[in-house]
């Protein structure tokens, strides 16, 4: 009755827990940890700092949920069905990219319940205790660590460190405890050849402690993890070795980190930090794109030898016998060490003033430099301005000396003004108020294609202006204040044979002879200059449509190379990181599996690269009458052993001397790739037919096969490069997704079209044409 309303109330607050949850970033991945013992629980609790060692980094990305079975102290069948209630409604709420299952109970649970609401999630495990393969038979994209507890070498090494003792091994009889009495009883045949040994699982806490008391000097302990005793009182490890070691006057030995450093000599250590980070380390590699599948279970995890100094002194265990590679911990600080932190201050403390040093040293000289430059620029100014007040008074006395000598040139103002009209480069015509043209000059006639003094008495706005233009102008003319001058760009103007040419139009008011408001139009043919402007804005746009080409190409390089790159940097950076932990079968696996996604990247490099040529114009065009027959036989011959591989019978209905015209190289390429595509997606023993036929005077050839065919939604998407369709092939063939497009690019650039006409479980019609004869 306690369990069920224990139960119950869990349930309840983890149902309120889920309802009530910060609503989740979509953008994230989201990774589940199942711990099979409670928060507290040392080894529980150095497991997760091993997993957050790892995921922590990343939590911008990915976010981490913690569960704890509590399988230590409450197995009542309840129980644990509010736990499949609760995860269960979790899992309606979280998609997970991943579980991370810690030890046996929890790693049951997930499979136990994997059909139900853990379906195709990835599961990684770790300490995971009696390990065989065919536990997880059946079960896909599941890999983890198992926990190797190297009992049989801390007991030999006690031996080697004491040889006169004996040894007492304290176990207990959980799950955990029985999983070690295994492997003890295995190693013990062999063990008791060298030493004496006495086992013991089944007395109370106080008996056990009575028994480690009574220990003669020729003893030792080796303590193995121990939560639980024959009365069916609970214990944390830290409980168990703070009394065994309070009474015990021998010293005492185990193989798991939670002792070290609280009663235990040493030994051979597992370490429930390391356990998580590996599976936290697996867990960011399968979020990322690491298949599970091909990830090995690593069967015996790394093991340290780790011993406490201040019981080595105790026990007078001599450092210089342990092992190599061992680790002492609790060791006397050096006077360095304990003044480590000072000495880093102070270090930082004197980078900093010489960097403030280095700092004003050179905002000093910079500051003197410039300094010195801008004196030197104020002196270049002061005589630049002398100067120019100097060429001002100048100009003023030669002004003064010419409007001495105006009376003398006004006679002869008309005679330049008519010289001027006459051999300048614009046209120029005078009209009066109403603008009659009362003036012109010979080179007007020459841009409008008319006679010399044909536009004289016409009215400006029907000679060769519209009266539309003409308004416009002189409104803008009239608002104008003080002295009337304007001038505006790219006006049309009407020539005699009704051709438009483009003028800049200048317009002024001026004195002529006894016409008031006359005004003076001057006229320059731009035409050229409009011409040229367009050919620049089209060149624009095709550097602009370059740019974008270019920026297609990266975003495909970024986004397509990321998921082979992110498998084989995953697979690496475990192996790197933690080698010591594989066997040479286990990395040849890892670099098989590294050597097949850098293939898939580099086919796809091939592609991005060909198709980028071709967006650039960096595929040279050389087109000529081909003999698409010949082609068409080329290629078949050059797929024939892919096709006999899949009993794929290849057929070129192509009559003799089948002309078209383009370039002999991309075709090839276009039918290599189309009867390709077609054998790919061709189940065992289909057909692919070759036709073609002369249309409308152009060629079209049909790429004919009965496999699996395409969705009708997807044959829109299969020429986009932003949205490529990726798909195996019938015997699990892989692709880029560029060989379509790449095709597209190649027929177009022979002046042809291509279109795809498909259904599903039928087969796939590819239709594309070509110039009969070469085209102007």
């Amino acid at each position: 009755m306690r369990y069920l309303l224990f139960s119950l109330i869990l349930f309840i607050n983890s149902s309120l827990t889920v309802f009530s949850m910060n609503p989740l970033n979509e953008n994230k991945k989201h990774i589940l940890v199942i711990h099979s013992y409670h928060q507290g629980f040392v080894w529980t609790d150095s497991i997760t700092e091993g997993i957050k060692s790892v995921l922590s980094p990343y939590e911008n990305e990915i976010e981490t949920f913690y569960e704890y079975l509590d399988s230590k102290r409450f197995v009542d069948p309840i129980f644990i069905k509010s736990f499949e209630q609760k995860y269960e409604l979790l899992c309606s709420k979280v998609i997970f990219d991943a579980i991370i299952a810690s030890d046996n109970n929890a790693l049951n649970f997930v499979i136990k319940n994997r059909s139900e609401f853990f379906k195709n999630i990835p599961i990684i495990f770790c300490g995971i205790n009696n390990y065989s393969p065919e536990f997880l038979k059946g079960e896909t994209k599941v890999t983890g660590i198992v926990e190797y507890a190297a009992i049989d070498s801390t007991l030999m090494l006690m031996h080697k460190l004491h040889p006169k003792r004996k040894i007492l091994i304290i176990n207990d009889r959980t799950v955990t405890g029985l999983a070690n009495k295994a492997i003890i009883m295995k190693a013990l045949p062999k063990l008791q050849k060298e030493m004496l040994i006495e086992y013991s699982d089944t007395g109370s806490m106080k008996a056990i402690l009575e028994k480690v008391k009574s220990l003669g000097k020729d003893w030792m302990i080796y303590l193995a993890p121990f939560t639980m005793d024959a009365d069916g009182n609970y214990y944390s490890f830290d409980d168990a070795v703070r009394l065994v070691s309070e009474v015990s006057s021998v010293p005492i030995y185990g193989s798991w980190d939670f002792y070290l450093g609280k009663g235990i000599v040493g030994g051979y250590i597992t370490s429930g930090y390391m356990q998580g980070k590996l599976a936290g380390e697996l867990a960011l590699s399968v979020v990322k794109g690491a298949n599970p599948s091909i990830i090995p279970v690593f069967e015996k995890s790394a093991v340290s030898i780790k011993f406490d100094q201040s019981l080595l002194l105790k026990y007078g265990i001599d450092e210089n016998h342990l092992p190599n590679k061992s680790i002492v911990i609790n060791k006397k600080k050096t006077f360095l060490e304990r003044n480590l932190i000072l000495f880093k201050n102070s270090l930082r403390i004197g980078s900093v003033l010489i960097l403030l040093l280095l700092v004003y040293s050179v905002l000093k000289y910079r500051q003197k430099k410039f300094l010195e430059k801008r004196n030197l620029e104020l002196d270049q100014e002061v005589e630049e301005r002398s100067r120019e007040l100097l060429e001002a008074n100048e100009n003023l006395n030669r002004k003064n000396i010419e409007i001495t000598k105006q009376e003398e040139l006004t006679n002869l103002a008309y005679l330049r003004l008519k010289a001027i009209l006459n051999n300048s480069l614009v046209g120029i015509v005078v009209t009066d108020g109403e603008g009659k043209i009362i003036d012109q000059n010979n080179r007007i006639s020459e841009i409008l294609g008319c006679d010399k003094g044909d536009l004289l008495g016409e009215n400006i706005a029907s000679a060769f202006l519209n009266r539309s233009n003409y308004e416009i102008l002189m409104n803008e003319y009239h608002q104008l204040e003080g002295s009337k001058a304007f001038i505006r760009n790219e006006i049309p103007l009407k020539r005699v044979d009704e051709s438009v040419l483009w003028t800049k139009i200048y317009i002024s008011e001026m004195l002529y002879s006894h016409i008031e408001e006359a005004n003076i139009w001057v006229i320059d043919d731009v035409s050229e200059i409009v011409e040229n402007r367009a050919k620049l804005e089209k060149r624009t746009v095709e550097l602009k449509e370059s740019n974008e080409t270019k920026d297609q190409f990266f975003s495909i390089i970024s986004h397509d190379l990321k998921g082979p790159l992110s498998s084989i940097l995953g697979l690496l950076e475990i192996i790197t990181k933690n080698p010591e932990i594989f066997s040479d079968e286990e990395k040849v696996v890892f670099v098989n599996n590294c050597y097949e996604s850098a293939q898939d990247m580099n086919e796809l490099l091939d592609n991005l690269l060909r198709w980028g040529r071709i967006q650039i114009g960096g595929v040279s065009w050389n087109p000529e009458t081909i003999d698409l027959k010949i082609i068409t036989d080329s290629v078949l011959q050059t797929l024939i052993n892919i096709a006999k591989a899949k009993g794929i019978d290849l057929k070129n209905h192509l009559s003799s001397n089948f002309k078209a015209f383009g370039d002999e190289n991309m075709i090839k390429t276009v039918i290599l790739n189309l009867v390709n595509n077609a054998i790919k997606f061709t189940h065992k023993g289909g057909c692919i037919d070759i036709f073609a036929e002369i249309k409308n005077n152009r060629v079209e050839v049909l790429v004919q096969d009965n496999g699996v065919g395409i969705k009708k939604e997807d044959i829109q998407y299969l020429f986009n490069i932003d949205k490529k369709i990726q798909k195996k092939g019938t015997h699990k063939e892989s692709g880029t997704g560029l060989g379509l497009i790449i095709v597209k690019d190649l027929i177009e650039k022979n002046k042809g079209t291509i279109r795809i006409e498909s259904e599903l479980n039928i087969g796939t019609r590819v239709y594309f044409d070509l110039p009969l004869i070469a085209l102007n």
